[in-house]
């Protein structure tokens, strides 16, 4: 997935994905376009979690 994606997805800004890149933290490659992409090993693991808030104010 390209990079910017990735930094969507993991909720960080894509400058924070970007310095990670350079510094060799992430496991992706750049594309002679000049496109970073982000190898994913398994989608499957990664969960989108939901976050469901009730409230209620009594008087």
């Amino acid at each position: 997935m390209k990079l910017s994606e990735y930094a969507k997805k993991t909720g960080i800004s894509y400058q924070t994905a970007w310095r990670m890149w350079k510094s060799g933290q992430l496991n992706a490659y750049q594309l002679p376009t000049g496109t970073i992409v982000v190898k994913i090993e398994d989608e499957s693991s990664s969960v989108d979690l939901i976050a469901c808030i009730y409230a209620r104010e009594s008087q």
